[in-house]
């Protein structure tokens, strides 16, 4: 279950849906039980990733959910599918991802107090949340 926030850009009338939390597909489970399914939920070079975790280690445990990231050197939002692997409780691997604009590393925002953004498309700092569009997923 997870929420989905709406922004529209006040300039130029750009709309983007970003989503956070966990889907019905994508959810806490063993690693061996992602890697056994026929669905490959994730980005071919994490199911690569995941793969070669799992030859390596045994009984790990894979979380995945829908976290919204902000690029911190150009303003612009992203929702990414975060993949993190446990061993034992310990963090084996976690999702690291770069904006596509200028290759900055994004870094998890909390969307609750994000005030506005950097539009896509217009480049200004006038992307705002639309409250009257945001629903709960699952």
């Amino acid at each position: 279950m997870g929420r989905a926030y709406t922004y529209r850009c006040d300039r130029c009338g750009f709309e983007d849906r970003f989503n956070e939390g966990h889907g019905f597909l994508i959810h806490p489970q063993p690693l061996d039980s992602y890697l056994k399914s026929r669905e490959k939920l994730f980005h071919y070079q994490t199911h690569q990733v995941l793969k070669e975790l799992a030859r390596e280690h045994s009984n790990l445990f894979v979380d995945a959910g829908f976290k919204i990231y902000k690029c911190s050197h150009c303003g612009v939002l992203y929702d990414k599918v975060d993949v993190t692997v446990y061993n034992d409780g310990k963090v084996l691997h976690r999702s690291e991802f770069r904006c596509t604009h200028c290759r900055s590393r994004l870094k998890l925002t909390n969307i609750h107090r994000l005030k506005k953004a950097v539009c896509p498309v217009c480049k200004k700092n006038t992307f705002r949340i639309d409250q009257r569009k945001m629903v709960l997923w699952d």
